[in-house]
């Protein structure tokens, strides 16, 4: 008989030879689950009530004969592998077939992890790293993760996968191999998005390889990211690295041309600048300055994203979804100019520094915000305020 190969990682198939059984094919939830459990535990008799308490546990007409009857389905839907028979009945029980040899990916991972416990440090360790990585192409599916028997497996594969990765991550730092790095660091945190350590290894490899503005990218990026995940919380540990990157970079000499080119945007710049909030501080003292000392107008400009006829002096709820913040954003960049800068600075605001900007003007520009804003999103219950202040406040 040929060997069957079970994929569990991003989503259940089996294999054998150029035949393919996989979730879609089985087009039932609960007969993806049912097979899954039995190949899991296919050095097992499993009987009929072990089965029935696991996944008929609310079928009180007939549990017997919906086991029974899935068991049966399941047999037609295995014959696109082969003739064989997978499933054997015993007395008030299942098994699957001990003469099939099934070959797992979850199984590998389960090996190579106890492989990696005992390994020393060193090139070893890396390469177990490696291969431990490489086999995980994803937690499992969530059609089998949300079963009582699976979850606990489900967080240890995740548990176990991050570990190995954040360990290669700091093997390829140690070597300095920045490119590599930035690849594995993406791929961490398609897994865990709010890792804070792999966050930090993706700025500074990005940094060591010169990326500069696509370090302030991802750290917006970053932002974004914590503020969807868990609110208005941002690690302090990423933002000193932040700060730390951006006092480097200075460093060392140069000739003119060279230092434009560093300087000068990547692509041609359309729509608003945005930028940290640390680095909006710096610009809103230099363009208070300005403004004091040319006598332009400039304004600064706070929009405020919440319920309506809720009072500004309450607390500000949690009901400001990342979603709608984007909305806001979006029409930010779409109804102001190149040369004005935007900050996010809450889970619900942003700051605008509107250059050469009358208050007059200025107000038009919120309410034209505002509008899009209301076009936009539609109906949501929400509403934006704003304030309007003289840059000059600031000096």
């Amino acid at each position: 008989m040929e060997r069957i190969n079970m994929q569990l990682f991003g989503s259940f198939s089996l294999t054998c030879g150029e035949k393919v059984l996989g979730e879609k094919q089985i087009r039932s939830n609960k007969l993806t689950r049912l097979l899954v459990y039995i190949l899991m535990n296919r050095n097992s008799v499993l009987s009929h009530q072990r089965l029935i308490e696991i996944f008929w546990e609310d079928e009180f007409r007939n549990p017997e004969g919906a086991l029974k009857n899935a068991v049966y389905r399941l047999r037609n839907i295995l014959k696109v592998l082969g003739t064989e028979n997978y499933i054997c009945t015993l007395p008030d029980a299942y098994q699957w077939n001990p003469e099939i040899a099934v070959e797992s990916d979850y199984e590998r991972f389960e090996s190579l992890e106890r492989q990696l416990k005992e390994a020393g440090d060193g090139e070893e360790k890396k390469e177990l790293c490696r291969k431990l990585i490489d086999i995980y192409e994803g937690n499992v599916s969530s059609k089998l993760a949300i079963e009582a028997w699976m979850i606990p497996k489900v967080v240890w594969y995740q548990s176990v996968y991050m570990e190995a990765i954040k360990m290669y991550c700091k093997a390829l730092e140690e070597e300095k191999q920045w490119s590599e790095l930035e690849m594995y660091c993406n791929r961490a945190l398609l897994e865990d998005p709010v890792d804070e350590e792999v966050h930090c290894w993706l700025l500074t490899s990005l940094h060591k390889q010169k990326k500069y503005d696509q370090v302030i990218a991802q750290y917006e990026k970053t932002k974004k990211t914590f503020y969807r995940n868990v609110g208005i919380q941002f690690p302090k540990k990423i933002s000193e690295l932040f700060q730390k990157i951006l006092s480097e970079e200075g460093e060392g000499t140069a000739g003119i041309d060279e230092l434009v080119d560093n300087l000068r945007e990547v692509e041609k710049p359309t729509g608003t600048f945005f930028c940290d909030y640390q680095i909006f501080r710096q610009m809103y003292r230099i363009e208070a300055r300005r403004s004091e000392r040319l006598g332009v107008a400039e304004h600064l400009l706070l929009l405020t994203l919440r319920k309506k006829d809720f009072f500004l002096s309450e607390k500000q709820p949690k009901s400001v979804t990342q979603d709608e913040m984007d909305i806001l954003e979006e029409c930010i960049r779409s109804c102001l100019r190149t040369g004005d800068v935007a900050t996010r600075y809450s889970a619900a605001q942003f700051l605008i520094l509107l250059s050469m900007c009358s208050y007059e003007s200025g107000l038009k520009v919120a309410e034209r915000i505002r509008e899009r804003f209301r076009k936009k999103a539609g109906r949501n219950g929400m509403e934006i305020v704003y304030e309007l202040t003289d840059l000059s406040a600031g000096i």
